[in-house]
């Protein structure tokens, strides 16, 4: 069981490079776009790495936040060493405004952290969660990911590019 976690990890990341990296014709042929991926900066501890695409048919998403020595705070957790929001794109939820992409979607988050007494991981299924990007490179693209009752993370891109079609 634990060699399928660790290789579930490297394969995730090979699937959000893999739609990060779909010809700019892939994606501004269906319309209205936004795709991205990067490390998202945030406060220490919180460097996240992002991978999204997402069309008005839909898209994927997903957000590791892992390998944190020290832990971190998010939502009723207060020490998570691992976590990992990957999901779909619900068809029809991409807006474009001024410069700024916004879609839902429904996500699977996993959660690995430690209390009190002991070790914990937690798998929540079908979770909705709002993702808001601006466009840009390093220092100029931002993002926050919501997931309502949970908690949000928002930071800017310090390395990768997110582009908006409109």
């Amino acid at each position: 069981m634990a060699a399928t976690r660790v290789l579930r990890w490297p394969v995730a990341l090979l699937v959000s490079a893999a739609l990060i990296a779909l010809p700019l014709s892939a994606v501004a042929s269906s319309g209205a776009a936004v795709r991205g991926g990067g490390v998202v900066d945030g406060p220490r501890g919180l460097t996240s790495q992002l991978g999204f695409t997402a069309t008005s048919s839909g898209g994927s998403f997903l957000c590791v936040m892992a390998g944190r020595s020290g832990g971190f705070p998010f939502g009723p957790w207060q020490n998570i060493q691992q976590m990992r929001v990957e999901g779909r794109v619900t068809p029809g939820t991409l807006s474009i405004t001024d410069g700024v992409a916004t879609f839902t979607g429904t996500a699977t988050i996993h959660v690995i952290g430690t209390t009190a007494s002991g070790e914990f991981a937690v798998t929540l299924r079908d979770i909705p969660f709002i993702s808001t990007q601006t466009a840009g490179g390093a220092d100029l693209a931002s993002h926050v990911l919501d997931v309502p009752g949970i908690g949000a993370f928002a930071g800017s891109l310090k390395t990768g590019r997110i582009t908006i079609w409109p």
